[in-house]
């Protein structure tokens, strides 16, 4: 028999038909693996914006205003806005074992994470920590945050020039919940978000008839409903965003 060996420039178009075709293999399991890799962390982030989301939704959109007497008998606001946390009380669904239908918020972030502390016992936004004998429930809303920031909308009912954004909104300043509130969320890789929702009750607009102060507040003044003080000495910093609107939607 005679044996036909391979010539030169066979053996050189062979070794080039491999080195293609691994070059193609390899370029496409990189392409394959950095779309998955992207595909998880978009994933991970749509995650995290239906958790801010219904955060939002459920729990801000219910708050509402809950008297509590203080250790020198004082009815103050359960309420605390802060540039970065925020305490408040919301409505929740009443069924079962539970305790009642309101439910006391923390909202924080904490090395990395956002959270939020639900309890279904008041906590004192007059005291630093609250009594720490209350039973506290913690939810990791959404990870790899690097910060938060909380703006709120003094409760005044003239908002068609735009709305002003507070940095602060503390009990010890307003008796009575602002109008709306935003939350910006800074995530670990330079991305930020907003949302922005209207709370569901206000001291001024949860009693059944009307008042005097109601009378004032129509034209245009916002009114503390429990004592009467005009809205116009609030701490802090604020900011203006002309032409907005406050809706129940996805304000983002």
């Amino acid at each position: 028999m005679k044996r036909s060996n391979f010539t030169l420039i066979e053996l050189v178009v062979s070794i080039a038909i491999l080195i293609v075709v691994a070059g193609i293999v390899g370029v496409s399991g990189a392409a394959f693996y950095q779309g998955y890799d992207r595909s998880l962390r978009v994933t991970s982030r749509l995650k995290d914006f239906m958790a801010i989301d219904n955060l939002m939704d459920t729990h801000i959109r219910n708050m509402i205003p809950f008297m509590w007497k203080d250790d020198e008998g004082t009815s103050r606001l359960l309420f605390d806005g802060e540039e970065d946390r925020i305490l408040f009380t919301t409505l929740r669904r009443s069924y079962g074992s539970r305790p009642g239908a309101l439910l006391f918020i923390r909202v924080l972030v904490e090395d990395g994470k956002l959270l939020a502390e639900y309890s279904p016992y008041p906590r004192y936004p007059w005291m630093e920590e609250g009594d720490e004998s209350l039973p506290v429930t913690r939810e990791v809303i959404a990870e790899n945050v690097d910060s938060i920031t909380f703006n709120y909308v003094e409760n005044s009912t003239e908002v068609s020039n735009g709305l002003d954004f507070f940095e602060e909104y503390r009990e010890e300043d307003y008796k009575i919940l602002p109008l709306a509130i935003r939350l910006k969320v800074n995530f670990s890789d330079g991305t930020s978000e907003q949302w922005l929702r209207r709370v569901a009750g206000t001291s001024r607009n949860s009693t059944f008839g009307m008042r005097e102060s109601d009378s004032s507040a129509a034209s245009g003044t916002a009114v503390d409903s429990a004592s009467g003080h005009t809205g116009s000495g609030v701490r802090g910093r604020r900011t203006t965003v002309g032409g907005s609107r406050v809706t129940g939607g996805n304000g983002r």
